[in-house]
């Protein structure tokens, strides 16, 4: 498969895991498989920004796994499959003590199963962040983990990489309008603007191996505190 068809396969499932999670903030009424899956303590009958609607309940930081994001795996070859593994999420610190969170368990997987990630990511984990007891919701941030098989790989793939996440969070608001960078606490982050004004942020922690990417919308500004609580 050519570099071309992997980024866009990338961005598909990108794409499927940003509108699984919009789906389950605004239809608090209808589970099916668009919405996110029940967990304890999980955030359900959450509502969009553009949607007024029902309450919501707190949930905690997932468990880490028995692979510690502190300590990344050794690479497998690259015909491995990509985990989904919740504790990747035990990077960001400061955030699941101020926030809810939910780990989506069916986005993770799905996205997981593309075999266009097989070649550079080793595990991924999906989640989503608000703020407690916000109604309507005005703020949340849909945040990516992934663990790279190659740690070490290069800053043309990460902004390849970028670009794709980019461009497939910012279809469904406007597209991508600007870019920029900046620091959040110790970390540098790349930023994207949609049109519509969502935001993606990427950071990454090159000695954990790991990148962490956000699509954030709201004045809240959660997806600059998340990017500053990642642990490099």
């Amino acid at each position: 498969m050519t570099a071309r068809r992997r980024r866009l396969r990338v961005a598909i499932g990108w794409t499927l895991g940003l509108g699984f999670v919009l789906a389950a903030c605004g239809s608090p009424t209808s589970p099916g498989p668009s919405t996110l899956p029940s967990a304890p303590g999980s955030i359900t009958g959450q509502t969009s920004p553009a949607t007024t609607g029902s309450s919501g309940t707190d949930s905690g930081i997932p468990a880490a796994t028995s692979s510690s994001p502190a300590t990344p795996s050794t690479a497998a070859g690259s015909g491995s499959a990509v985990q989904p593994e919740p504790g990747l999420f035990a990077v960001i610190h400061g955030s699941s003590a101020t926030l809810a969170f939910q780990y989506d368990a069916q986005t993770t997987a799905q996205v997981a199963a593309d075999p266009a990630l097989v070649h550079d990511v080793s595990a991924l984990a999906i989640g989503l962040y608000t703020i407690p007891g916000q109604q309507p919701v005005a703020d949340f941030a849909i945040v990516s983990v992934l663990r790279l098989r190659d740690p070490s790989v290069g800053d043309e793939w990460f902004r390849q990489y970028r670009d794709t996440y980019d461009a497939a969070a910012c279809a469904q608001a406007g597209g991508v309008e600007r870019h920029s960078e900046a620091d959040f606490g110790p970390n540098h982050a790349f930023i994207a603007g949609c049109a519509g004004g969502a935001f993606t942020l990427h950071v990454r922690l090159p000695v954990r191996g790991i990148v962490v990417s956000i699509t954030t919308v709201g004045p809240g500004r959660l997806g600059q505190q998340i990017a500053a609580d990642a642990v490099p």
